[in-house]
């Protein structure tokens, strides 16, 4: 009877664990199975959403556009980004859409704080769904995942924050296959806390980077950018080069983060470089800039139709021995060299003229930055690249303003050079003159200052304002660097009420919005 019994026994054990297994099985593979559909259907899902199209890199420009102009952007873009990060959206143009909309402070806390929470969902998502399943898929006593979990309990915090330190590693996969492991969900959220926010920050930092250098056509900015993609090298070697150093690795991800703060601390850079017969009389270019501006606007169709006098006036430019320029005196140099911009300037547009948009990176980057379709940035490195010959060499907009004329001191010549742009203090119909320079100089200040859309005093209440050119909070430095700068250049040119306003420690600063809109004349 006992042997029945036992044998009974052995049979009910054996029907209750039978059962039990393909049940388990089963159940494994469905969760798998919805883990599986939410990652492939979720990352097909939301581009087939209103939001899909701004994932592209032409929509991501048509995305920051909506973002900039909603009240909501913060937390409206927080939201996304954690739920495509969750869904296996890759996150690193979310990231650069960040920087370029909020800066790089708000930027990097934004984009820090949306990429924590989605790591966080996508680690959870796996685990419920794809971690238990594997492991039962697997079976609970392989050796080989016994061996992985010894692995993982034994490295998994360093190990997850060396490689989350790398800003090339996948984040995505390692969310998701951080899931699937045996690693503490405290372990996973420390790690991937402070293992990001180096990546975060430079990212951020690039993009950043990418719209100042677009905005203010400075070297100086552009400089920036070239730092930013250092970095990113730099981090994507950081752990080989502790571990060369017998640096241990927890910690030093906030060593990464002072090194991206420092350097966007970093202000102007400072650059200054010195760049068979006599100069130019100029006389060549006022006649060119007498037939094409009119009411400080260019005939840029009618200039380029009939360039004869502004390439023989290049050809005069280019045949100039720069032993003649660094030997004249500082107003002929800066009279030369000024002039030089403008034509080089006119050059720039004609060659290209009508303007056309833009379009990959380039074109993206101008619709971050909001630029109209005919303005001179839709031009490739149109301030950077080399492309006008002056005095022997081939040199770009930027060398002939930053290297040679502003370390030359006289931050009136902002008044003077012309850009090509709206919001640009205008083109005049005739070249600057060594003779006459301090004159004409000082004439562009006041005209400047009797033009509303470049400069204005506002009052309300007893509180004033004084509301100027964004050229001048872009090159603050040749003011004195600070608002205050600002106001005591003007003052020197003013009188009356605005005079007042201008000394006045409690007027405020602000600065117009720049319009990058071509200068040419109406058609």
């Amino acid at each position: 009877m006992a042997e029945i019994d036992a044998t009974q026994s052995e049979a009910n054990v054996s029907g209750a664990t039978g059962p039990a297994e393909p049940k388990g099985r089963t159940g494994a593979w469905l969760k798998l199975g919805a883990f599986v559909l939410l990652i492939v259907g979720g990352f097909f899902g939301v581009k087939a959403t209103p939001a899909g199209p701004y994932l592209t890199l032409e929509g991501i420009g048509d995305g920051i556009e909506w973002l900039r102009g909603n009240a909501w952007a913060a937390p409206i873009f927080i939201g996304i980004y954690a739920t495509a990060t969750a869904l296996a959206v890759p996150g690193t143009i979310l990231t650069l859409a960040g920087g370029a909309v909020f800066g790089f402070y708000w930027g990097t806390l934004y984009n820090f704080i949306a990429a924590n929470i989605g790591a966080n969902a996508a680690f959870l998502v796996a685990r419920s769904l794809g971690g238990d399943a594997v492991r039962r898929l697997i079976g609970k006593d392989s050796k080989v995942l016994n061996k992985l979990d010894g692995i993982v309990e034994q490295h998994g915090f360093r190990g997850l924050l060396t490689l989350r330190l790398i800003p090339l590693a996948p984040f995505n996969a390692l969310n998701f296959g951080s899931g699937l492991m045996a690693l503490k969900w405290r372990t996973y959220a420390t790690a991937t806390l402070i293992g990001i926010l180096p990546g975060t920050a430079v990212y951020t930092f690039f993009a950043d980077s990418i719209l100042q250098g677009s905005q203010e056509a400075s070297r100086d900015a552009w400089l920036r950018v070239l730092v930013a993609g250092l970095l990113l090298v730099l981090l994507s070697f950081l752990p080989t080069i502790l571990k060369k150093m017998n640096v241990r690795l927890p910690g030093m991800s906030t060593i990464v983060v002072f090194l991206s703060t420092a350097v966007v601390s970093m202000g102007g850079l400072g650059l200054s470089t010195t760049s068979a017969q006599e100069l130019p009389d100029h006389t060549e270019f006022t006649d060119v800039l007498a037939a094409v501006v009119i009411d400080a606007q260019v005939d840029y169709a009618g200039l380029a139709a009939n360039d004869a006098g502004l390439r023989a006036y290049l050809a005069r430019l280019d045949a100039t021995d720069i032993s003649a320029v660094t030997n004249a005196t500082r107003e002929d140099q800066l009279a030369f060299w000024i002039n030089a911009y403008n034509a080089c300037m006119l050059k720039r547009v004609i060659e290209h003229y009508p303007i056309k948009k833009a379009g990959g990176f380039h074109g993206l980057r101008n619709r971050a930055a909001g630029r109209p379709e005919n303005s001179v940035w839709q031009i490739e490195d149109v301030f950077t690249g080399d492309h006008c010959r002056v005095a022997g060499e081939e040199r770009s907009q930027d060398e002939i303003e930053h290297e040679i004329i502003r370390p030359m001191g006289d931050a009136r010549i902002h008044f003077a050079v012309n850009c090509a742009a709206w919001s640009c203090p205008p083109l005049i119909d005739r070249a600057y003159l060594a003779a006459t320079l301090n004159e004409q100089l000082d004439e562009r200040v006041r005209a400047f200052m009797m033009d509303t859309e470049h400069f204005d005093v506002s009052t309300v209440g007893d509180r004033r304002t004084v509301h100027v050119n964004k050229v001048l909070d872009w090159f603050k430095e040749d003011f004195g660097g600070n608002n205050e700068g600002i106001r005591a250049f003007f003052a020197e040119f003013a009188d009356g009420d605005y005079r007042e306003a201008l000394l006045d420690p409690g007027t405020k600063v602000e600065f117009f919005e720049y319009d990058w809109t071509l200068n040419d004349i109406p058609r």
